[in-house]
């Protein structure tokens, strides 16, 4: 499906795990310019969270028509961070988008994101949602996966590798819902189509709406790499206790205590209801994709 008169479109993060699925997925159909920190190619816009001047001039510059952003603070571990970088540089975005002329915008939110959240990555999505007062397209995207996973996909794929001995939280019953890169890729490009504009106000959830207790997951992700693992439940103020203080060291860490919270405070009820509306059909997980 070919996006009809939507011009330029620029795609904030282009360079992270979901930003670069919504690139590969774009530029067959439209034309498409990276805002990323490090420009490395001709297609590419030097921007970051903390950019605060020429971006609007930046996107007249390129005719950007349509605003895709992806682009999020991951090293911020606090709620005030969080706030301060990424609540604040997405509002200054959006009004030089705005003032540029962009006539749509696909935020990327989360499905961590909801009225009674308590992480601060759910909060401060919840806010940037806020922020277009219903004027666009709102996508919250559950847990990414595809056959070369970045995000928190790849970082438990990656300590399935390294470790035969995993802490999980409690019991590890917490449900998980998962989201194929195709089906993400898809879905952006129709929003960015102007398919989903009737859905503006309403934010869409996507995931495949059969759970995946953690557990379960982190197993099946262990047979798929042909591994042997031992999970050890610990109590979730115990295992956020020790992150947070590694974060408090400046240590490089595999998740953020922030995720914890996400893990444990969970949406009891996500809402598919504007996904199955549009006709969107996840990709189910299964162990070998």
């Amino acid at each position: 499906m070919t996006p009809q008169n939507a011009g330029v479109c620029a795609v904030t993060g282009a360079s992270g795990y979901v930003g670069s699925i919504i690139v590969q997925a774009l530029r067959p159909h439209i034309p498409v310019v990276e805002m990323v920190r490090n420009p490395s190619s001709a297609s590419a816009i030097q921007w970051s969270l903390d950019s605060r001047e020429g971006i609007q001039e930046t996107l007249q510059a390129h005719n950007v028509r349509t605003l895709v952003h992806a682009a999020w603070d991951m090293r911020a571990t606090t709620l005030r961070d969080m706030e301060q970088t990424c609540v604040q540089g997405s509002a200054a975005l959006f009004e030089a988008a705005r003032r540029a002329g962009v006539e749509r915008i696909v935020f990327i939110s989360t499905i961590s994101a909801f009225d009674s959240c308590q992480s601060a990555y759910g909060k401060t999505k919840l806010s940037v949602e806020k922020l277009l007062q219903g004027a666009s397209v709102v996508l919250r995207p559950g847990l990414v996966f595809g056959p070369r996973p970045g995000g928190v996909f790849g970082g438990i794929r990656n300590q399935v590798r390294n470790s035969r001995i995993l802490p999980i939280i409690g019991s590890g019953h917490n449900p998980q819902y998962l989201l194929h890169e195709q089906t993400l890729g898809q879905s952006v490009r129709r929003a960015v189509s102007g398919e989903f504009d009737q859905t503006r106000g309403f934010p869409i959830t996507l995931a495949h709406p059969k759970p995946w207790p953690f557990r379960d997951l982190v197993r099946s992700i262990a047979a798929s790499e042909n591994r042997q693992v031992t999970l050890v439940p610990v109590p979730w103020p115990v295992l956020f206790a020790g992150i947070r203080t590694g974060e408090a060291l400046g240590l490089k860490l595999p998740f953020r205590s922030d995720s914890i919270v996400s893990f444990v405070h969970y949406n009891r009820n996500p809402d598919f209801a504007p996904q199955r509306s549009l006709g969107i059909e996840p990709i189910p997980y299964l162990p070998s994709c």
